[in-house]
């Protein structure tokens, strides 16, 4: 389940951020290279979630 909620956000935030950018630099918005952009950053974001260690010890804060 947390893998399809981060990719909707993903999807939803990068759709948003291009949608932005492509307005402010008064070019059009392209559905098709945001979706690549999210996949992309998905892949990314998972791969660094899996690389990074988890640290189950509460007490060291």
């Amino acid at each position: 389940m947390r893998f399809i909620i981060a990719f909707i956000w993903t999807f939803l935030l990068s759709h948003m951020a291009c949608y932005l950018i492509a307005s402010m630099n008064s070019v059009a918005y392209n559905f098709t290279t945001s979706s690549i952009i999210a996949v992309v950053l998905y892949v990314l974001i998972m791969a660094l979630a899996a690389i990074m260690p988890m640290n189950n010890n509460a007490s060291q804060h």
